[in-house]
């Protein structure tokens, strides 16, 4: 029998300090190892940041997934780790990505605004599901 799947989608505020070469080399960093050890492990998602805000979606074999999650709650380039959804699934949503990346852009894409118009950008009034389409959607569109 296959092992359940879990999503988790979280927000956290960055806590890299430095200047922008220093902030995108962390970030490039973060997306190496998470690639790498997201393919050993058979977990999918997608990685969207923004300067003071991490938004990530991850899926995949439950105990995989419940581990790469307390990792990053532990990782001390995120402050205030706020697990918005923790739900089994049937179908991973970004099969096709150890690791997709959503970064700054210079044009805030519509679902972003949307997200910032009804919640300020205040992590405790984030929805999952419009992180989750808001990602799928940034992706999509690129």
């Amino acid at each position: 029998m296959n092992e359940p799947l879990l999503r988790v989608v979280y927000v956290s505020h960055n806590a890299i300090t430095g200047d922008d070469a220093f902030l995108t080399q962390q970030i490039e960093h973060i997306l190496q190892v998470a690639r790498q050890n997201n393919r050993r492990v058979g977990i999918t998602g997608a990685l969207m940041f923004n300067r003071g805000l991490f938004a990530q979606v991850l899926e995949g074999p439950a105990a995989a997934v419940e581990e790469t999650f307390e990792r990053i709650q532990c990782d001390q380039r995120h402050a205030e780790v706020l697990l918005l959804a923790c739900d089994p699934v049937h179908k991973t949503s970004f099969e096709q990505w150890s690791m997709a990346y959503v970064g700054e852009q210079a044009e805030v894409p519509p679902v972003l605004l949307e997200i910032a118009s009804t919640t300020g950008f205040d992590a405790e009034r984030i929805d999952a599901d419009a992180v989750h389409d808001a990602i799928r959607t940034m992706l999509s569109d690129a």
